[in-house]
């Protein structure tokens, strides 16, 4: 289809002509764009774009850059699209807020110099088996058994958590222990052998005050460290 031009009009008439905004940080702007009859193609399957109420539209080129409507694309490739009028954020996937992060609702308040904290919302993160993960910790043996304490306050039932070996570290011995204590009594034990594949796990939490992790890594055999990593802790009510 040959490509014409079409005016769109991205702001209300009264800021146009005025050359003003309505609110701090918003420029309007009068812009000409290029519809072409632009297909979006995902995995192979052809998408027609539509809005919240199922209404057509049509992706355009503005300076030479393709713009595609970000809830149409957040649709086809399966993530929840979520605004946010107040920073002026869109959040494709997980919105803050809307999960239990042990690291955001109950972050340690001791640790050991063996561990590393991770949050999505800093933009952090770390890999096993080739896959990026955060919301977790990684925790190295060296010298001593590394452990983090969190206080739960009691609100919990469980928690899920995938763990497995940090990518980059060694992965050539078995028997690192990861312990899961709530309030003095061990509730869950997992040993992570070799290069064993990250594995989701639960630990019951009791609705317990505190909690411990304590990893038991193979420095003691080897005389070299391995890191583990706990990424997706994820507090059930």
């Amino acid at each position: 289809m040959k490509i014409w031009k079409r005016l769109a009009a991205l702001a209300l008439c009264a800021a146009l002509t005025s050359g003003t905004a309505f609110a701090a940080n918003t420029v309007y702007r009068t812009v000409t764009v290029q519809y072409s009859d632009i297909k979006l193609v995902v995995d192979g399957v052809k998408v027609t774009p539509k809005d919240a109420d199922g209404i057509t539209v049509e992706p355009f080129i503005y300076n030479g850059t393709t713009y595609l409507p970000v809830r149409a694309v957040g649709n086809a490739i399966g993530k929840q699209v979520t605004w946010d009028g107040n920073s002026k954020t869109v959040y494709l996937g997980e919105a803050p807020g809307q999960t239990n992060y042990l690291v955001d609702v109950c972050p340690p308040y001791s640790t050991t110099s063996g561990v590393t904290t991770y949050r999505s919302a800093d933009g952090k993160s770390f890999s096993m088996a080739g896959q990026k993960y955060s919301n977790g910790f990684t925790m190295r043996d060296f010298m001593s058994d590394p452990y983090i304490l969190c206080n739960l306050n009691g609100k919990y039932d469980s928690m899920t958590l995938t763990v497995g070996h940090k990518d980059g570290s060694r992965d050539d011995a078995d028997g690192n222990q990861l312990t899961f204590v709530v309030d003095g009594k061990a509730v869950k034990e997992i040993t992570i052998n070799g290069t064993d594949m990250p594995q989701e796990i639960t630990v019951p939490l009791n609705y317990g005050l505190q909690l411990k992790i304590l990893y038991n890594g193979a420095w003691a055999m080897t005389g070299t460290s391995y890191d583990v990593g706990l990424a997706n802790i994820v507090l059930s009510e």
